[in-house]
């Protein structure tokens, strides 16, 4: 039984450190996240704070996730590296449900071409129901509304000569909230301004939504929000694979940490 003993040790002791390595890992990472929701929290502008309170909570339940198992695993007490596997499980099945949600909400939508230009157009009814409804709401659009008033997206756009705007690789964001749908039929008269008429080509009343002045621009545009989400789309799906790495980057520590529960129950049990 000595024997045996001995050569279950180093196992043991090889996946203990593995395990202390990644939620020493974990720590730190923890700590950068608390401090990252503590900058956005002293932020002059109202963008970078919508995030703050997200980041706290994200940061602060992997400390508390991290601590344990890192606590658990260098005093080898049982009972809370259970806990510390059960969280993980827990954020485990999380990060699941979310990759899946992330998904699924970003699987519909998409740009459409227009004669005469390269780039593409968007409209918000072509995306998944969960992505309009969070933009219809007003409370969400005057917000979003402000962030993309304040950035400098359409400071950019403004640039762009009339020669070169048919040719311009526009983002999505540019595209709807820059300047009117195609449709409208209002021909680019100077830079960052187009040639409005009181009866448009179109009866959309994104025609009648759109003026020159920076401050409202297409602002409130169906193919504004269109826009973003073609952006929410695009980040969606990058976050998507993000999540699923970490899902299964989760599911190989809790075989490692479980490895290490069950041999450190044993090895009390045997000493009992």
């Amino acid at each position: 039984m000595d024997d045996v003993y001995l050569k279950d040790e180093k196992p043991v002791s090889n996946t203990v450190s593995f395990v202390k390595g990644i939620n020493a890992l974990a720590v730190l990472l923890a700590i950068a996240l608390l401090s990252l929701g503590i900058w956005l929290a002293t932020r002059p502008g109202d963008c970078e704070k919508y995030a703050t309170v997200p980041v706290f909570l994200a940061g602060a339940f992997f400390l508390l996730v991290a601590v344990l198992g890192l606590f658990g695993s260098w005093f080898a007490i049982i009972p809370i590296l259970y806990t510390y596997l059960v969280l993980t499980f827990a954020t485990l099945i999380g990060f699941l449900i979310l990759t899946i949600f992330i998904f699924a909400v970003t699987s519909k939508g998409g740009g459409y071409a227009v004669a005469g230009q390269t780039f593409q157009e968007y409209k918000v009814s072509d995306y998944s129901n969960y992505v309009q409804d969070r933009l219809n709401r007003v409370s969400n659009w005057n917000h979003i509304k402000a962030v993309i008033a304040a950035s400098d997206s359409c400071a950019k756009f403004d640039q762009i000569s009339p020669v070169d705007y048919p040719y311009s690789n526009l983002d999505p964001i540019q595209s709807g909230c820059c300047r009117p749908p195609a449709e409208c039929g209002y021909a680019m008269s100077g830079r960052g301004t187009f040639t409005t008429t009181s009866v448009p080509l179109s009866a959309n009343p994104d025609c009648q939504r759109y003026s020159n002045d920076a401050s409202i621009k297409c602002y409130d545009c169906d193919s504004c929000k269109g826009g973003v989400a073609q952006d929410l789309k695009k980040t969606g799906r990058v976050a998507g694979i993000i999540t699923l790495v970490i899902f299964f980057a989760l599911v190989a520590i809790l075989v490692v940490a479980c490895s290490v529960g069950h041999r450190f129950a044993r090895e009390n049990f045997h000493r009992v």
